[in-house]
């Protein structure tokens, strides 16, 4: 608990606004550059040369089953091209979870103050990033040893997306209700039981 309160502190200590505009500017450039672009390692590149499979990064869950399943449907330019969307990837999780521990930082300080113990919620993106980065591990074994299958790879590969998309559901819930109370206190609300804690 003292290194998890540790970690949650130092990031607490180095987040500015300016740093928090920086960071989203580049977070929203690789998500503009995974999802709307015409770059082959973007997902609407891999729906076009796979036929209506995109990226697994982007689902919800998987089996290992439908996980290869998507590999095969990739084809050998599809697999060869998912490697490259991993390097950059990996770069896109730093970026991310610093940029939205920050975020998260600054609504807890904006809406708990300094010292709350709600300040925890800042290692939410960083739990985000470590599940997102063992997908990553598990997707490239699979497909560098493609077309063998590893059940095991799979497995964990489907588990840590599944993982991943939940702690992000319950980061931009906990986003959404720290802002609603920020314009709530704008208009002049100022009761918020959650500070005290």
């Amino acid at each position: 608990m003292k290194t998890i309160n540790r970690i949650s502190l130092w990031i607490s200590q180095r987040y500015s606004t300016s740093a928090i505009i920086i960071l989203f500017i580049v977070v929203f450039g690789f998500f503009w550059l995974f999802n709307f672009s015409r770059l082959p390692i973007s997902n609407s590149e891999f729906i076009k040369l796979s036929g209506q499979e995109g990226l697994l990064d982007t689902m919800l869950f998987y089996s290992s089953q439908e996980a290869y399943t998507a590999l095969t449907h990739y084809g050998e330019e599809g697999r060869r091209l998912y490697l490259g969307f991993l390097a950059a990837d990996f770069i896109f999780i730093i970026f991310y979870s610093v940029a939205f521990a920050f975020l998260m930082t600054m609504v807890v300080f904006s809406v708990c103050g300094k010292g709350s113990s709600w300040l925890r919620l800042n290692l939410l993106p960083l739990g985000i990033g470590f599940f997102d980065c063992v997908e990553n591990i598990c997707i490239f074994g699979m497909l560098n040893i493609y077309p063998l299958n590893s059940t095991i790879l799979g497995t964990i590969s489907g588990s840590a997306t599944g993982c991943k998309w939940l702690l992000t559901m319950v980061l931009i819930s906990c986003l959404v209700y720290g802002g609603i109370i920020i314009l709530l206190r704008r208009f002049g609300f100022r009761h918020c039981p959650i500070s005290k804690l």
